[in-house]
């Protein structure tokens, strides 16, 4: 965040829509900022590395983890969880509020991003289930999701049978009973669909703005083949350029997984500098596979999905007719995030048994 102001950049989103900046400009600077950031986090990744081997270590000296807990191999949903450091309160009051509303119908994947206090015997001390991977090295957090997401689907494709792959964060929160229920319901209704979350329009009714994706597109694929090659076929599917799920929860249908999978897209690698987002690449993907993006995140959507806060007021949400939210950092009224968890922790007490 300091990067963004060093630079005179501020939020990423209101320096986009600067009216009489020149777009080449802009994206140069955004892009050398995001740069920077990227070199700042891998000068951390050893000591955030070596941190989290350690507290594996200690956990496995003094026995605390146990023996994984039978799971279900045949679920409705598969969710990815990704946490980072200082992320590990976050973490369990969403897996709660997921539990209390799906039950036995959703397997936890936790990508583990070397956080240190999100490791295994942590999860799995309150969520037996769980399952917990790493990546290979840490993603430093967004826009670099995408290793810890393609990570989290290939186990998922090898080990169960579900009806689709969601990319939960840990500052999203399901807000009422039939998560998975509630969402494959719509998908079901929309024959083609291949990944649906909050696309084009909000559901406070706010247009998104979807330059960013479209410059850091045609920028990024005049270096990267395979993004070429996959912008190249999604446009020809009749795919809008820029045209994506927000990032804080979406799902990918079963059909969509597998063809994303035999099509080699799963073996695109992220370069550290890269500005795709994994919302991005996703969508891109999945498109380039012949399937559509769904929206399910408008005014009568299922999903309330907003960047900095949650788009409709708590009350709304705690309602039958939303799932899920994002982001609990602020409200739409200017709550905090400790009086919002609160708010739906006492919500949820009274749904039903999943």
């Amino acid at each position: 965040r300091w990067l963004y102001y060093a630079a005179g950049v501020g939020q990423p989103r209101r320096y986009l829509d600067e009216p009489t900046a020149n777009p080449r400009h802009r994206l140069k600077r955004f892009l050398a900022v995001r740069m920077l950031a990227a070199a700042a986090r891998a000068r951390r990744a050893p000591v955030q590395v070596a941190r989290a081997q350690a507290a594996d270590r200690a956990d496995r000296r003094r026995g605390r983890i146990s023996p994984p807990a039978p799971r279900r191999t045949e679920v409705r949903s598969v969710v990815w969880v990704p946490c980072g450091p200082g992320g590990a309160a976050a973490l369990i009051d969403t897996l709660d509020s997921l539990e209390r509303s799906d039950g036995e119908a959703s397997q936890v994947i936790v990508v583990d991003d070397w956080s240190g206090d999100a490791r295994e015997v942590v999860v799995r001390e309150r969520f037996p289930r769980a399952v917990v991977l790493r990546p290979r090295v840490p993603s430093g957090g967004p826009p670099s999701l995408w290793s810890g997401g393609r990570l989290a689907l290939q186990h998922a494709l090898a080990g169960y049978a579900f009806e689709q792959f969601v990319k939960l964060d840990t500052d999203a929160i399901v807000t009422g009973p039939g998560f998975s229920d509630a969402i494959l319901e719509r998908i079901v209704a929309a024959p083609g669909t291949g990944i649906a979350g909050c696309c084009g329009q909000r559901a406070d009714g706010e247009v998104e703005n979807r330059r960013l994706h479209v410059e850091v597109l045609a920028r990024e694929a005049r270096y990267d083949r395979m993004l070429a090659a996959a912008a190249q076929r999604a446009r020809d599917a009749g795919w809008p350029p820029g045209h994506i799920v927000q990032g804080g929860l979406f799902c990918v249908t079963r059909e969509a997984c597998e063809r994303v999978a035999r099509d080699g897209w799963l073996a695109w690698r992220r370069p550290w500098w890269s500005a795709v987002s994994e919302d991005l690449a996703f969508t891109l993907f999945v498109a380039a596979s012949g399937l559509a993006p769904l929206s399910i995140g408008g005014p009568d959507g299922v999903l309330a999905i907003g960047p900095f806060a949650l788009p409709r007021s708590k009350e709304e949400l705690a309602g039958r007719a939303w799932v899920a939210g994002h982001t609990v950092h602020a409200g739409r009224d200017g709550e905090s995030e400790h009086e919002l968890r609160e708010f739906f922790r006492a919500a949820r007490a009274g749904w039903p048994a999943p």
